[in-house]
Parts: structure tokens; sequence; C-alpha cells
């Protein structure tokens, strides 16, 4: 709503996705048709047509009906592909987007949206040295902490929120009273922050892996035609750094507490609640889904 809404009012660059859109055939043969070297090909194919003068045009009052993941493991499959696939369209394109005949402005924007995924590379640096950083400032006072801490905090908090609260006001008659998930929504985003540093550094050493599609489960069909997907993600060592960063994130409030550093506690129970939330998710639904597939086959004589 707010994104392609956003850049196709102000004319900047916008990506078709995938899930729902209508594509004249001249203009993705125009482009060079789909192509395979990126996991997102939709937003790889949406570039190239609009370097070669096609216009895109995004209808808000259009909806299509669509399946988002109902588990953590597919839902950290499809970020990783997004993530990976947005670094390879990155380092792709840009390079063409910055020597093309377009406005200043649109490379600009091109270049925000192409690298944003880098930022969670840097979340993950933050979140290894925010206890450090908490023993350096042992002897803070309310001055600094005033002057430092609360302007940081409300920098990096108010932007997202004010995002999805424009977003939910601008979809739902009931936006206020889905304010109160805001900040649970941040900590997802925090949580996501292994799974998508891990496809970051995967597509900045050109590591090939093939499409993992995002599970489907037909939520409103019958169970036996969904328990027994063979495309579940498997879990290994991430959600295990994950559930390690949520108890070095309890620690760290539990500190915090002790000296009175009390300007810190809601940023780090945002990180606290983000790594524990996806990787304790993660494990449990892995393990119960591996169950629920065991005793189909079972039963079935499998």
């Amino acid at each position: 709503m707010l994104e392609h809404g956003g850049r196709n009012r102000a004319g900047r660059f916008f990506n078709f996705n995938g899930t729902a859109g209508v594509w004249r055939r001249e203009a993705i043969d125009d482009a060079g048709g789909w192509q395979h070297d990126t996991l997102t090909e939709d937003l790889d194919l949406s570039y190239r047509a609009q370097l070669r003068g096609w216009r895109f045009v995004f209808v808000s009052d259009l909806i299509e009906p669509a399946e988002v993941p109902v588990e953590m493991n597919a839902f950290k499959s499809q970020q990783h592909r997004w993530a990976k696939g947005s670094i390879q369209t990155c380092r792709k394109l840009l390079p063409t987007i910055f020597r093309a005949d377009i406005p200043f402005g649109v490379k600009i924007e091109a270049f925000f949206h192409l690298t944003a995924n880098f930022n969670y590379p840097l979340m993950s640096v933050l979140s290894v040295l925010m206890f450090p950083a908490m023993v350096i400032r042992y002897n803070m006072g309310w001055y600094e902490m005033m002057l430092i801490d609360v302007p940081l905090f409300l920098a990096a908090t108010f932007s997202v929120c004010n995002f999805y609260m424009v977003c939910q006001r601008e979809i739902h008659r009931d936006w206020r009273a889905r304010l109160k998930y805001l900040p649970f929504l941040m900590s997802i985003g925090i949580g996501l922050c292994i799974n998508n540093t891990r496809a970051v550094f995967e597509a900045l050493v050109d590591k090939h892996t093939d499409f993992a599609r995002t599970p489907k489960y037909r939520i409103e069909g019958d169970a036996d035609e969904w328990v027994g997907k063979k495309y579940r993600q498997s879990v290994a060592l991430q959600p295990l750094i994950e559930l390690a960063l949520g108890l070095y994130f309890t620690a760290t409030v539990f500190y915090a507490l002790a000296n009175q550093i009390y300007g810190t506690v809601p940023f780090l129970v945002l990180f606290q609640i983000g790594f524990l939330y996806t990787g304790l998710l993660s494990l449990v639904q892995q393990y119960a889904g591996d169950s629920v597939v065991l005793n189909t086959q079972v039963a079935s004589g499998k």
C-alpha cells in the first residue's frame, strides 16, 4: 500500500509482485524475458522493464486473494529468498541503473530499494555489541540517557511505527485496534536478522541455492492435502543461534534493570522477544510438523 503506492505516485521504479499483477507480453519480451539468475525474478524483470521505458501502475483497490506463510519456518524460507534475491538483483542491475538516462531521484530510490536488506547484517552486529555497550556505559546518568538513548530509540522505532500505522489506516477501518501489534511486529523484523543476514552474504559470495518454494497448506481445505508436503524448510543451527541471542538479551535486560538503566529497556525487550519468538517457534513447529507427517505416513501404511 505505501511502498508501491508512494513509488508509483512519485514516478519512481517499483516492482511487480509475483503473486498478483497483469503484464503485457510485449513488455516482458522487450525487457529480455524472465531470467533465472536471481531468486526474485519478478523484481529483476520489473526493473529491466522500467529501464526500457515501460511504466507500471499500482491499483490499490483491486484485491487478489493469496495465502501468506502460516508457520515460522515457511516464513523464514520466504524472507530468505526475498532478501537474497534482492541483493542478487542489486548486484546485477544497480550499475546499469546508475548509468541509465533516468532522473536522479529514480536512481536514488532504486539504490535504497535494492540495498535495503543490508540492514540485516548491521542489525546482527548491533545485537552482538549491545551488551558490551551497556557495560561500557554503566555509569551513564539520567541526563546522558535522555540526551542519547531516548532520541535514538524514538528515531529507530517511530519511523517504523508510523509506516505501519499509516498503512493500517489506509487498509482497515479498525486500524486503531491494530496498533497494539506494532511492537511485536518490530520484534519479528529483528528476529529475522540472522536468517536474512545469511541470505545477504550468500548473495554477496554468489552462492547458488535452489528456489525454495514457500509452503502452501491450503488452510481452508483438507489437512491430508498439505501435511505431507516435502518442501518444508529444514531446521539446523540457525534457530539455536536465535535462541541463544534471545537468552543473551534476557541477561542484558536484567543487567539494565539491576543497574537502573531504564531508558534502554524497551529497546532491549524488542530484541529479546524477537529472537526468542523466532528461535523457539522454529524449533517447536518443526518438531510438531515432523510428528504430524510421521503419524500421517504411519496411518496411511507408508
